[in-house]
């Protein structure tokens, strides 16, 4: 049978499957979680043959893009429950058909080995860590992002995901032209694992159908396609990352979904790109939480209005860290001095804002607006002083110095990159100070007439006073890295 010959067999079956679930879900009573991981599974396991019976991606394509736009108009039109019916909100179903073109557009040329593992830490581990977390009788709950997860179910995701990489390494990988030796394969899988378990426990919505079988997918990427050197980068740099976790959460620099963000984001970070990528990101969350810190305790009545504490969460640290991230893995895949320029860029940017506000806080100099240029109080979302932008100017510079040593020999990081990323950083700040002070959300205290980021205060609910609502601290940091690679973008 060639392609489009399986590509129709796909396709009837996969309909089958779906319309089979929809139909015990009605007839024998089925929960429509039930049929759901029936659904989840049963296409994972079909999807894992596609190497061994496709010679080529284009069907595959055409039909994942197919079943992602069903899935979605099924999602929005209530269509299917046997398989879209949830008692949460969710878009797993939809993530599920664009991981496999990513997979398929990413890997499945160089390594289609790497792709069978990650469909099946998709359809398999993700489904066991989910039964687990449901048959257990007193599951320990935690809550890390926007959903609440068991222990029991990420511990079952953990050795589901383990063994089916190892297996897949071992038993499959020599017959796709990727024989591993196993205690590499070994190696290979437990890191995949801690990886993909990592992306589950912080998912929402069903994301964890992109950020388990991709963070699985990118760590065997490594070990299918490098030598024993940068595995052993990676292996260390998960290690380390690991360790600044667990030490930022035990001195209070993070809560517990911040941690494993920080654990999520440094695996790639100083994994993939060294301590070139390494030592200025740890500049920045070590100094910051630091002045956080310090902050807090010198100037707390100012800093008790600001909406987040001094205990970085995941939103924090993603809108902090997640451009330079994302930059981390373009250079990975394109390795220029550019890119590296950019990623320094978006650093330079978060350091030279959080800079601004905690040195700002502490000095106590009467900060301006940006718009009107009339004096508000200190801490005041917006606000810009003098202090703050000289600490502005010097984190954005302390940036470029630390690249400077940390990427001796490994990337050229000219001088004129300090002061650029200094300017850069006091740029990045100010487009910071603008929006907090036009559009970032603010409301005013019916009992003591505070305006303040928080949306309760004195025991009660504030009102909104400016600002849309939607747009807190954490959008208008993200949006700060952003500007910050825009602007090094120009210049570079």
């Amino acid at each position: 049978m060639n392609d489009w010959g399986w590509f129709s067999f796909f396709f009837a079956t996969l309909l089958g499957l779906v319309a089979t679930a929809d139909l015990a879900r009605r007839r024998f009573s089925w929960s429509a979680e039930l049929t759901r991981k029936f659904v989840h599974m049963g296409t994972g396991l079909l999807v894992a043959t596609t190497p061994f019976l496709f010679t080529t991606r284009t069907p595959l394509l055409v039909l994942a893009g197919i079943f992602a736009g069903l899935n979605l108009i099924g999602v929005l039109a209530g269509w299917f429950e046997g398989m879209h019916g949830t008692a949460r909100r969710s878009l797993g179903t939809v993530f599920f058909p664009v991981t496999f073109i990513i997979l398929l557009l990413w890997l499945w040329e160089a390594h289609p080995v790497a792709v069978v593992a990650a469909m099946l830490v998709l359809g398999v581990a993700d489904t066991v860590a989910a039964t687990v977390g449901e048959l257990v009788t007193r599951p320990r709950r935690f809550r890390l992002a926007l959903e609440e997860k068991s222990l029991q179910g990420s511990l079952g995701m953990w050795v589901a995901s383990w063994g089916v990489v190892l297996l897949t390494l071992t038993v499959l990988g020599p017959r796709l032209g990727d024989g591993l030796s196993f205690r590499t394969a070994l190696l290979a899988s437990v890191l995949a694992a801690f990886l993909a378990t990592a992306g589950e426990a912080i998912s929402a919505w069903g994301s964890d159908n992109l950020s388990a079988p991709l963070a699985a997918a990118l760590v065997l990427e490594v070990f299918l396609g490098s030598g024993p050197s940068q595995q052993a980068v990676l292996a260390v740099g998960m290690v380390l990352a690991l360790a600044v976790a667990a030490l930022s959460y035990g001195v209070g620099f993070l809560d517990a979904g911040g941690a494993v963000l920080v654990f999520v984001m440094g695996s790639l970070i100083f994994g993939l790109g060294g301590w070139a990528f390494a030592g200025p990101i740890l500049l920045f969350f070590v100094a910051s939480s630091l002045l956080t810190k310090l902050a807090r305790r010198l100037r707390e009545k100012v800093v008790a209005e600001f909406e987040k504490s001094n205990r970085r969460d995941l939103a924090q640290v993603l809108a902090n860290g997640g451009v330079a991230t994302i930059l981390l893995l373009v250079w990975h895949w394109r390795p220029q001095p550019e890119v590296y320029f950019l990623y320094l860029a978006s650093l330079a940017a978060v350091t030279a804002d959080t800079w601004a506000t905690e040195i700002g806080v502490i000095v106590g100099m009467q900060p301006r607006s940006p718009i009107t240029l009339r004096r508000v109080q200190v801490g005041a979302s917006g606000g810009v002083s003098l202090a703050g932008l000289a600490a502005a100017w010097a984190g954005g510079a302390l940036i470029g110095v630390v690249a400077r040593i940390s990427a001796d020999g490994v990337i050229p990081v000219p001088s004129s990159w300090i002061w650029l990323l200094a300017w850069i950083g006091v740029a990045a700040s100010l487009v910071d100070s603008i929006l907090g002070a036009l559009i970032q959300a603010q409301y005013l205290c019916p009992m003591c007439g505070k305006v303040t980021e928080k949306s309760h205060h004195c025991a009660v609910q504030t009102v909104p006073f400016r600002g849309w609502r939607w747009v807190n601290n954490d959008v208008v940091n993200g949006v700060c890295a952003m500007a910050g690679v825009a602007i090094a973008s120009l210049v570079v």
